[in-house]
C-alpha cells in the first residue's frame, strides 16, 4: 500500500537510538512520517546508544510537562493537528505515564485518522493482571485502536484474548543493526586478539562485560561477587560500561575486597566506541534487569548471561525473549551459584554461544524486520479507519 497521507507519530521524546529506525520507517512510508515529540526530562537516564544523527523525517516539537519526576506526563498535541488537520494515521507511544493519550486518540478518531499504539502494554514490576487499574487501562487503550505494534512476540501473546488478533502486529524491538553488523564485520576481520591488544585487555583472560545504567536493579553487586569468584579460578577481566548511582559503591567494593582487573569506562554513548569493548568480551554479564543490552550483545556476537525474573513479575524488558537458554546465552536461576555456573558454562564453550548469538541477531533482530512490523500496523490502521 502506498501511503499518500501523513503518519503522525506522537511520543514523549525520541532517544538517539530511535533515530535510525525512524529514518528507515520514514523511507518505508514514502517520506510521510512526522515525528511529534518533546524534550527529554531533566536528568533523564534514557539510553543513548548512538551519536546524534541526521533526522531524515519531519519533526514537530511539542511542549512536555512532567510531574513526580517523569512518572506523569502531559503533552499539548494540538500544534501537530494545526499543521496536518487530517492525517492518515496517528501512531502513538503506548505509555500509561502520558495522561494525554486518551484525548489524543479521541482527537485522531474525530479527524478520521487510523490509530495505532506502539509499545509494551504491561508493567515489568507487577503481575500481569487485568484487575489492576493501570493494566486494565492499558488493555482498554489497546482494544480501542485499530492496530497495536508490539515490541516482541511475547507481548503480542499477552494481548491475545484482550485485543482482536487481527489488530496485533510485532515490530521486534531493536537498535541500529545496520551499524552494529557493520562494526561486527570490521571487528571480526581485525580479530578478537588484536582488538584486545588495541584496547589493552589481556589477550588470554576470560573477559566479561557489563553495559547499562549502574543501578541496584541491574545486579551491580552480584556482578562484582560473581566476577570475584570467577577470578579465583582463572585470570579474568571485567569491563563496566555505564554510569549511575552505583558507580561509587562499586568502586568501594572493588577496593575493599581487592578485586583486580575491573575497568570502569563510564558512559560510552557512541556505538563505534563501545562496540570494540563488547566484541572483545567472552560474554556480557548483567545479573539484574535486561533490556536492549541483549540486542547490543547479540549483534556483536557476544552471548548474554543474566538471572531469571523474581517469581510473579516480568522484571526484565521484553528483549529478554531474545536469549535462548543454552544457545546464545543463559538465563540462570536466581542465586549466585547458578549464575557462576552459567558463566563457567559459557566460557567453556564460548565459540558455540558466540556463533549462535550473531546468527540469531542477523535472522531476527534486524531493523528492517522491526520496520516491516511497524508498517504492517500502520497500513492496517489506515485501511481500517472510519
Amino acid at each position: 500500500m502506498r501511503m499518500d497521507k501523513k503518519v503522525l507519530y506522537f511520543t514523549r521524546f525520541v532517544p538517539a537510538y530511535r533515530v535510525p529506525i525512524l529514518n528507515q520507517l520514514n523511507e518505508a512510508l514514502d517520506n510521510n512520517l512526522v515525528v511529534c515529540a518533546g524534550s527529554l526530562p531533566q536528568n533523564s537516564s534514557v539510553l543513548k546508544a548512538t551519536a546524534t544523527q541526521e533526522k531524515k523525517y519531519e519533526t514537530i516539537h511539542l511542549q512536555n510537562h512532567f510531574w513526580i519526576g517523569d512518572k506523569i506526563h502531559f503533552q499539548n498535541f494540538h500544534p501537530a493537528f494545526e499543521k496536518y488537520p487530517y492525517p492518515g494515521v496517528v501512531l502513538a507511544e503506548e505509555s500509561p505515564r502520558s495522561i494525554t493519550l486518551p484525548f489524543l486518540l479521541r482527537e485522531a478518531r474525530r479527524r478520521g485518522a487510523g490509530r495505532a499504539l506502539w509499545g509494551i502494554f504491561y508493567s515489568f514490576n507487577r503481575p500481569f493482571s487485568r484487575t489492576h487499574p493501570l493494566q486494565y487501562y492499558r488493555l482498554r487503550m489497546a482494544g480501542s485502536v485499530e492496530a497495536c505494534a508490539c515490541y516482541t512476540n511475547g507481548v503480542r501473546e499477552r494481548l491475545l484474548g484482550f485485543v482482536d488478533s487481527s489488530n496485533l502486529f510485532v515490530a521486534q524491538n531493536t537498535l541500529d543493526t545496520d551499524r552494529l553488523f557493520s562494526l561486527y564485520d570490521a571487528l571480526i576481520k581485525e580479530g578478537r586478539s588484536s582488538v584486545r591488544e588495541r584496547l589493552e585487555i589481556p589477550v588470554d583472560d576470560a573477559v566479561l562485560v557489563f553495559t547499562g545504567q549502574l543501578r541496584r536493579d541491574k545486579g551491580t553487586r552480584d556482578l562484582l561477587e560473581v566476577f570475584r569468584r570467577i577470578q579465583t579460578l582463572r585470570d579474568a577481566t571485567l569491563i563496566v560500561i555505564g554510569d549511575g548511582e552505583e558507580r561509587d559503591p562499586m568502586n568501594e567494593i572493588v577496593a575493599a575486597d581487592g578485586i583486580e582487573k575491573v575497568r570502569f569506562l563510564g558512559s560510552v554513548p557512541l556505538l563505534k566506541d563501545s562496540a570494540p569493548y563488547i566484541f572483545a568480551a567472552d560474554a556480557m554479564l548483567i545479573p539484574g534487569y535486561v533490556g536492549l543490552a541483549a540486542n547490543h550483545a547479540l549483534c556483536l556476537g557476544v552471548p548474554l548471561i543474566t538471572q531469571a525474573a523474581p517469581e510473579g513479575i516480568p522484571f526484565h524488558a521484553p528483549e529478554i525473549e531474545y536469549i535462548i537458554n543454552g544457545e546464545n546465552g543463559i538465563i540462570s536461576e536466581r542465586d549466585l551459584d547458578s549464575l557462576e555456573q552459567s558463566v563457567a558454562e559459557v566460557l567453556k564453550d564460548r565459540n558455540h554461544f558466540s556463533a549462535n548469538a550473531i546468527e540469531f541477531a542477523r535472522e531476527y533482530l534486524t531493523s528492517q524486520r522491526m520496520v516491516r512490523g511497524l508498517v504492517g500496523a500502520i497500513e492496517h490502521a489506515y485501511s481500517s479507519r472510519q
